[in-house]
Order: C-alpha cells, then sequence, then structure tokens
C-alpha cells in the first residue's frame, strides 16, 4: 500500500511538473491578428507581410505632433470622426502626442504606432533611405493626403527681419526634434547660405512653446510647418507684432533641385493680424501613413472613414476642409497601402503603381 501510494504521489508529481512547464512556455496573444502597438515584430529596414483580418476589436494608435502644432489639434478631430463610422468594424484609433513626421514614420516602422501623420518629403527620405533615415524603411505604406502643409517664419517685427537671410545671428525655434519642420528648416537655411549651428542660435522647441517664448521675448522668430492660418500664430499676433519671412524663388529653386514636391505658396496680406504684405513661402503635403503590417480590410475600412468625413473634421478643426478625396494621392511618392488602393480604386480614383 505504501508503495502505491509513493507511485501515486510521483505520477503526480509529474503532471504538476509538466503543466508548470506547459505555463512557462511561450503564449500566443489573445489576438493575435490585432495590430498593437509595439507587437508587430517588425524591423528597421524589414518588410512585414500584411496580416489577415482579425477576430476581435483592434485599439489602433496614430502618431500626430507636439501640442499647438496642426497635426496634434487635426489628429484628435481625425480619430474623433473615424472612430464615429469605425464602430461596427470593432476599430478604434487613439491620437497621441509625438515629434511629428519623422517620429511617427520611425514608430510605425518598428511596430510602435499603426498609423501617422506625417510631410510627403519626409516619408520620401525614409522610403529612400536619407536625410533623417540611415536604411530605407519598407514597413510604412501610405493611405492619402491629408492637406496642405505651409512653411511659415515668423520673426519679432523689432529684429527687422523680411528675408531667410536676415536671419542671422537670432535665436530661432526651428523645429522640434523629429519633426519634418526641422528637417525642412535645415533645408532652406543651407539653400539660404546660413550654417544652422553657427550662424543662428537654434532652438528646438515644439510650436505651442515656440509661440509662448516669442511672447516672452526669449527668442527672436520660429519656424512652422502649419496649415494656414496657424492658430501658434494667430496667438502671437495678439501681443506682438511679427514679421512674416519671404523665401526666395534662389532658394526654392535649390531645394526643388532635390525635392520636386515643394511649390510656391503665397499667404495673402491680412491672413493674420498686422499682416501688411503677402508672404512668399513655400509648400507640400501632408499624408497619413500605417503599418504595411496592417490586413487590408482594416485598412480600407480606415480609408473609407477618414476620406468620408471631411465634413466632421472640419466642424472640429478647419482644416479638415481639406480632405478631400480630389488631390488624395498628389505628392505621395511612396507606396501606398493596398487596403486604401482598393478603396480608391472603387472612387474611380487611379492608384500609381509605386511599389
Amino acid at each position: 500500500m505504501k508503495k502505491r501510494n509513493r507511485l501515486l504521489a510521483l505520477a503526480l508529481a509529474c503532471v504538476m511538473s509538466l503543466g508548470l512547464l506547459a505555463g512557462c512556455g511561450p503564449k500566443e496573444p489573445a489576438n493575435s491578428n490585432t495590430s498593437q502597438p509595439g507587437t508587430s515584430g517588425s524591423q528597421p529596414g524589414t518588410t512585414t507581410p500584411p496580416a489577415t483580418p482579425p477576430a476581435g476589436p483592434q485599439d489602433l494608435v496614430m502618431g500626430t505632433g507636439s501640442s499647438g502644432g496642426t497635426y496634434y489639434a487635426l489628429g484628435a478631430a481625425m480619430a474623433n470622426a473615424m472612430n464615429n463610422r469605425l464602430a461596427d468594424a470593432q476599430i478604434n484609433i487613439s491620437a497621441q502626442v509625438s515629434g511629428a513626421s519623422v517620429e511617427n514614420i520611425n514608430l510605425i516602422n518598428i511596430g510602435e504606432m499603426d498609423l501617422g501623420i506625417a510631410m510627403n518629403n519626409v516619408a520620401a527620405d525614409a522610403h529612400a533611405g536619407t536625410g533623417a533615415f540611415t536604411a530605407p524603411v519598407t514597413n510604412v505604406k501610405a493611405i492619402g493626403v491629408v492637406y496642405n502643409e505651409v512653411y511659415q517664419i515668423v520673426a519679432n517685427a523689432k529684429t527687422g527681419a523680411k528675408n531667410v537671410e536676415d536671419l542671422k545671428g537670432l535665436k530661432i525655434a526651428i523645429g522640434p526634434a523629429g519633426s519634418g519642420t526641422l528637417g525642412l528648416s535645415q533645408k532652406i537655411f543651407a539653400a539660404a547660405g546660413i550654417d544652422p549651428d553657427k550662424d543662428i542660435q537654434p532652438q528646438s522647441d515644439g510650436f505651442g512653446d515656440a509661440a509662448a517664448k516669442m511672447q516672452d521675448g526669449h527668442i527672436d522668430a520660429a519656424c512652422n510647418v502649419l496649415a494656414v492660418p496657424a492658430s501658434s500664430i494667430q496667438e502671437m499676433t495678439t501681443s506682438m507684432d511679427l514679421a512674416y519671412i519671404n523665401i526666395s524663388d534662389d532658394i526654392l529653386a535649390t531645394i526643388q533641385a532635390d525635392a520636386p514636391y515643394f511649390t510656391r505658396k503665397v499667404i495673402p496680406a491680412g491672413t493674420y493680424n498686422g499682416q501688411a504684405e503677402d508672404c512668399n513661402t513655400i509648400t507640400c503635403k501632408a499624408v497619413l501613413y500605417c503599418s504595411a503590417a496592417l490586413d487590408d480590410e482594416t485598412v480600407y475600412q480606415i480609408t473609407k472613414a477618414f476620406y468620408e468625413t471631411g465634413d466632421e473634421v472640419a466642424a472640429a478643426h478647419a482644416t479638415g476642409k481639406e480632405i478631400q478625396l480630389e488631390g488624395c494621392l498628389d505628392g505621395v511618392t511612396t507606396p501606398i497601402h493596398p487596403g486604401a488602393a482598393k478603396y480608391f480604386t472603387e472612387q474611380g480614383i487611379t492608384v500609381p503603381d509605386n511599389g
């Protein structure tokens, strides 16, 4: 009897040990096809095949920009409007503050974000592995154009500055780290023969912080890539006189030699309080991008919701009026997600074969 009891005890111990070992092994996620930040497993420069449609709810993260910038406020309005349409598809999008274009592309690429807004020139650099990117980014696909980006430099009127060349020696917020504004500022200063590290005192403040520092007299000028009119610039005009800095044809031509998607933009006089003359600047496109790992049906539903809620977005943010199917792929030189392409094809829009 004692021997039998010992054998039973030994058998029970073996069963328990096997159970413990099984519990220590890798576990399959409850919804392994759901794209969650940080779970795609992709590495920089690699391509993750699109997943199959998930069986359950999806909580997706969309990168926007810094507080005070267009991306931040517009992104929140976009997420709210899309979520109203995506409830039946069990898709929820959360807008998240970020360093804007460069950071959004990088975070999508490594699986820390699912969606993000970025300037098309930044995405072009990412796809080619140039500029702020040390290797080609292949895990990011385009959905479509959000609005026209406008590069705007404003300076304290007391500086007397009118053109980019007049900014030498000044303390200037040239754009937050990881933003498209910073990259474009560097291009513009270089085209004007200005070394940002030697000829000016560069600051990396976000748009909201730059506006506050301008009003407090801590900086002399601020560079912004924002919609027109920009709330952060409007805020400055309530307490100070601004100079609206012109970008010459020569600077634009130098930039266009490598980046033809930048074009001339004139901000009409009177757009901002105290703006007595037209301001000659440049523009590109803000585009919504997504992870290549998102399945086609999910991206199809997101694209449909995005382009069919422009009026709802515009009710919360004026830039929403630019969310239109007309021109939705203008300036998009990077690969378009097949799910987005499916929606555009249904709408009679020709989708370029760009990989």
